[in-house]
């Protein structure tokens, strides 16, 4: 999806509520269809004097490069060369040494086939 980057002066009435925080805004001429719609997690800045900016959060995404994909975790290769090898067992599950071992011997033979197709190469 093409992204596109335009500034728009726009004026209306803004309300902040404090309890619960909520930041409303109603344009003084309202054109339905004008803008696509947008909604992101971020931080909302307000000054002194009223000013109000919103800094949208970027997400900064693994670039690990993922080798095998377990039942309850995975196993990645890292920037830095390190295998890394992640479980999560929820704490109500019954047999949490199973899910372990089970996925630990996934994982190296995962492990042992990545290393062996990287010599191969």
């Amino acid at each position: 999806m093409k992204k596109i980057h335009s500034n728009y002066n726009i004026s209306g009435e803004a309300t902040l509520a404090e309890s619960p925080v909520l930041f409303s805004f109603r344009p003084d001429f309202p054109e339905p269809g004008r803008f696509t719609r947008y909604r992101k997690q971020g931080t909302g800045i307000r000054t002194s004097d009223g000013t109000f900016e919103f800094v949208e959060r970027n997400w900064v995404r693994s670039q690990a490069e993922l080798i095998k994909k377990l039942s309850h975790g995975r196993l990645t290769k890292t920037l830095s060369g390190d295998f890394l090898l992640t479980i999560r067992i929820p704490e109500w599950h019954p047999r949490p040494t199973a899910i372990i071992a089970d996925n630990s011997l996934t994982a190296m033979d995962a492990l042992q086939q990545f290393i062996f197709e990287e010599e191969a190469a």
